[in-house]
């Protein structure tokens, strides 16, 4: 039997996989959101930027195209992922639910 649609609780935390990499995620309610919203008004583009910065915490096997390092899971190098990687996570932090066990996969 289904569980139903869940509320948004700001403390949970998933993960999603993506190409060999995982992202931690929270999801995004609309008090937030709306919160972004007007700190960007009149800023073309920005909110996509500012929703991916708050919904993705962190991240494992992200690496630099120079050389391979890992690198930091800061606000400019989130916003140098590829677009069809942040599509994903913000499409998997605006979903219904995180997932039975607290981790999602696309």
């Amino acid at each position: 039997m289904s569980q139903g649609v869940q509320i948004i609780d700001p403390q949970e935390r998933f993960s999603l996989e993506l190409e060999g990499s995982s992202f931690f995620l929270r999801r995004i309610d609309s008090a937030t959101m709306v919160a972004l919203e007007r700190r960007c008004q009149g800023q073309k583009g920005a909110l996509n930027d500012e929703v991916l910065d708050y919904v993705l915490l962190d991240w494992e096997e992200v690496t630099s195209p120079m050389g391979g390092a890992a690198v930091p899971c800061n606000r400019e190098n989130k916003l140098r992922l590829p677009a069809s990687v942040k599509l994903k996570i913000l499409g998997a932090a605006q979903g219904l639910r995180a997932g039975g066990e607290s981790s999602a996969q696309i």
